[in-house]
């Protein structure tokens, strides 16, 4: 309702502004036209917080998995409306990548959108899903990652308050051809 109520006074506003009147506003009249805060972003208060991560990383253009371990950190940030969380994962071999994730609601679509960008210049927009009857995060992406355009599936799911269970696969803009088949478990530092 908040949102077509946002949408019908911007037509408004637009359609008096092409016509070379603005209507008078108090300042208390635009703090009105803000949206509140969406309650669907309280559940990701279950993913606040400081986490140690344990993972595998299995790579068509390499013979052998790479072990990862990593730290990351999520926290509120404008209003409780954002999730940031910033990472740092070894990656065996190759090194290490650093990253940060943003997370919020989007009341247009009605799922979740989750935005990574990392030190390797990779980056990715996934929309996701809750499943309150299996406690499973579901996420679909599209990013840019190996030196091209990539699509990506993953699931992230709450074994229980402190641990986390996580997929991700990464395959070409079709779905055709994996490139990377990721797992791994995330525990909460006490």
């Amino acid at each position: 309702m908040q949102i077509i109520r946002g949408l019908r006074l911007t037509t408004l506003l637009v359609t008096l502004t092409s016509f070379g009147c603005m209507p008078k506003m108090s300042v208390q009249d635009i703090k009105n036209m803000q949206p509140t805060r969406p309650t669907q972003l309280d559940r990701l208060e279950a993913l606040l917080g400081d986490w140690e991560t344990d993972g595998e990383i299995t790579m068509a253009m390499l013979d052998q998995p790479l072990h990862t371990t990593g730290a990351n950190s999520a926290r509120w940030t404008l209003d409780r409306r954002f999730l940031v969380e910033q990472a740092e994962i070894n990656m065996g071999e190759l090194g290490k990548v650093t990253g940060m994730s943003i997370w919020s609601w989007d009341p247009a679509i009605r799922k979740y959108r989750m935005w990574w960008f990392d030190s390797l210049g990779e980056t990715s927009e996934a929309t996701v899903t809750y499943n309150e009857k299996t406690k499973t995060w579901h996420m679909k992406a599209s990013g840019q990652k190996y030196g091209s355009t990539t699509a990506g599936r993953g699931t992230l799911k709450h074994i229980d308050a402190d641990t986390l269970e996580w997929t991700w696969k990464e395959y070409d803009p079709l779905g055709l051809i994996q490139f990377a088949d990721m797992k791994g478990t995330s525990r909460r530092k006490r």
